[in-house]
């Protein structure tokens, strides 16, 4: 005869470890290895097999930080630390990459506590207590650009402005 206790404690116990196995794998961490930015599309390096060779996730999207009302759009770079999140613990086609922290390849572009920072390349917004600095080159076009109410922008006429380095030196920094 069987034991039905032992029975059924043996399928909650596989029961209990299956759960287990999908809450581990509703998030893990990995480096961008692969892009297709026409499909915005990435896989990451989620861990390395016992040969050596990577262990690529899903084709996945990534995540922007906002794609609503307002929207953002950065492409993550190569070797970016990212998350894969997979809501039901099931890696696969509904897995998302989500933006992980800085490390080592990535480093943070401040460690200012009063001042926000946004970097891409060569520009850099900084938005801190004294107000907001761009680094870079800055392209302002789409029409009036105003300072203090006073039109500066496209309509603008200077006046008492030499042109050419020789008269006027030098930007200043």
């Amino acid at each position: 005869m069987r034991d039905l206790a032992a029975l059924e404690i043996r399928r909650l116990h596989e029961k209990i470890e299956r759960a287990e196995r999908r809450i581990a794998l509703q998030t893990l961490p990995g480096k961008v290895k692969e892009k297709d930015a026409q499909k915005r599309l990435l896989r990451l390096q989620i861990g390395t097999s016992s040969d050596g060779r990577p262990v690529l996730g899903p084709w996945s999207r990534w995540q922007e930080a906002t794609a609503g009302g307002m929207k953002i759009h950065s492409e993550p770079a190569d070797n970016e630390q990212m998350l894969l999140v997979s809501q039901s613990g099931t890696v696969g086609a509904a897995s998302i990459a989500t933006p992980g922290t800085y490390d080592k390849d990535h480093e943070a572009p401040s460690t200012s506590s009063d001042t926000a920072v946004l970097e891409r390349g060569g520009g850099r917004i900084e938005l801190g207590p004294n107000g907001i600095r761009l680094r870079g080159n800055v392209d302002i076009g789409g029409g009036i650009l105003t300072h203090e109410d006073v039109n500066v922008g496209h309509d603008h006429a200077h006046t008492k402005v030499f042109t050419g380095e020789d008269l006027s030196g030098p930007p200043e920094p």
